[in-house]
């Protein structure tokens, strides 16, 4: 719950589910945040620091939207989650303060729905 109350509280970030009832939770980029960047480059971003949080399309009707989620194991501590939001909250400031699009040329959709 820690997690995605912070993600939530991030302006660019719209939770789709808070983790309440089982310790999974997604979000997705709050429409019309930002036209530069998708959160495949955020999962991109946050995977050269090490973490593997997936950006994919929903199935079925919702295919156009994509989402990030995070599953959190027993265990999880809470320095762990704050290192994970710092790094989140560094790369979003990265992506939204560039001056143009990120390409998306080799931009690889690595994980499906």
């Amino acid at each position: 719950m820690f997690l995605s109350g912070e993600i939530a509280a991030l302006d660019a970030y719209e939770l789709l589910t808070d983790g309440r009832d089982i310790p999974v939770f997604a979000w997705r980029l709050r429409p019309g945040h930002t036209d530069k960047w998708t959160l495949y480059h955020l999962s991109e971003r946050l995977r050269i620091k090490g973490w593997l949080v997936p950006a994919y399309p929903l199935s079925g009707d919702q295919s156009e939207q994509t989402v990030m989620r995070i599953v959190c194991r027993n265990g999880l501590s809470r320095d762990l989650a704050e290192d994970l939001l710092r790094d989140i909250r560094e790369e979003t400031e990265f992506l939204d303060g560039l001056d143009g699009p990120m390409p998306h040329e080799g931009l690889v959709k690595t994980f499906h729905h």
